[in-house]
């Protein structure tokens, strides 16, 4: 309800009209009508939610890895997270996460576009995946002109092979390989093994990373890494199918059976929260939260008796 002041102006509420005073002066604004979202626009803002939150995953556990990044880089990532997961278009929103999206459209991504890997070493790295589950990596060989930076000691290339089980929140380090090149050698080139085989459910996500170091007789070996320097992507993705896993209430202990003896990380991951909205939106609809899969349709057997008798085209 709006009152009049001393001055004979307005204040407050009038049906649908807002009055306010500005220097002096009667303001009247259309109060702001409330937006109903429809259920589409609803379940597309719970997927970015759902990449948002996997993206950030992806951020905290590389960081040991890129060190320093662009601005943009968060960004960039949760964009290209929700874009891996809608290729999943045999299953509906919320029912569908990272695991059923596009691993290899994570190859190429860069963590820092001020010094990307492409810019800072003159030769590309190949990855492969042997018919056997064993990921390799050939670096050909290259000399000091070929890596750009400002180190005045040597440099450090690392590849990090990282797997995500985002269905109990957790990270395991599987790999971590590492070259060192002094300043003013190259290096000679060869196949390097990251990983003898995917863990069986998980997404695994490559990085290769660049790090410059300085020496000096006071403090030694000083890495330079900094937001304007420090090269740093992911070079390769895949996706293991998912099996039938021991049984075990403890989830570590699960994991450590799958992935073996090596670091695992909790992950700061709220997918579990966020589907369950997407549930209690479809009990609010009405709508059944049973799978949409696209089925192909059924191709006609060859003994399938065909017409008899002509037939013409019209024009």
């Amino acid at each position: 309800m709006a009152i009049v002041d001393k001055k004979g102006i307005l204040h407050g509420p009038v049906d649908n009209i807002l009055y306010r005073s500005y220097r002096g002066m009667q303001i009247a604004q259309i109060k702001p009508s409330k937006v109903k979202q429809s259920l589409a626009s609803r379940e597309a803002s719970l997927e970015f939610g759902l990449a948002a939150t996997t993206a950030a995953s992806f951020r905290a556990v590389f960081f040991p890895g890129y060190k320093a990044n662009d601005g943009g880089m968060a960004n960039r990532l949760t964009a290209l997270t929700l874009k891996s997961i809608k290729t999943a278009t045999h299953k509906r929103r919320g029912e569908r996460d990272i695991h059923d999206g596009d691993p290899d459209m994570f190859s190429g991504f860069q963590f820092n576009k001020n010094s990307t890997l492409e810019d800072c070493l003159r030769v590309k790295p190949q990855v492969r995946l042997t018919e056997d589950g064993r990921i390799l990596v050939n670096i050909p060989a290259f000399t000091d002109n070929d890596l750009r930076g400002p180190a005045r000691s040597h440099y450090v290339i690392r590849l990090m092979a990282i797997s995500f089980n985002f269905k109990t929140s957790l990270a395991s380090y599987l790999s971590n390989k590492e070259i060192k090149i002094e300043k003013g050698k190259g290096f000679e080139g060869g196949e390097i093994e990251v990983l003898q085989s995917i863990p069986q459910g998980r997404l695994v996500l490559l990085g290769m990373f660049i790090y410059a170091y300085n020496c000096d007789s006071f403090d030694g070996y000083t890495r330079v890494n900094n937001k304007a320097w420090s090269p740093g992507g992911i070079i390769g993705g895949w996706q293991a199918p998912a099996q039938e896993e021991p049984e075990n209430t403890n989830r570590l202990e699960k994991e450590k059976a799958v992935v073996g003896e090596v670091p695992i990380n909790p992950l700061s991951y709220s997918g579990p929260e966020i589907q369950a909205k997407f549930k209690d939106l479809w009990k609010k609809q009405g709508k059944s939260i049973a799978n949409k899969v696209r089925e192909q349709p059924p191709i006609p057997g060859m003994e399938e008796e065909l017409p008899k008798g002509d037939f013409s085209l019209r024009k």
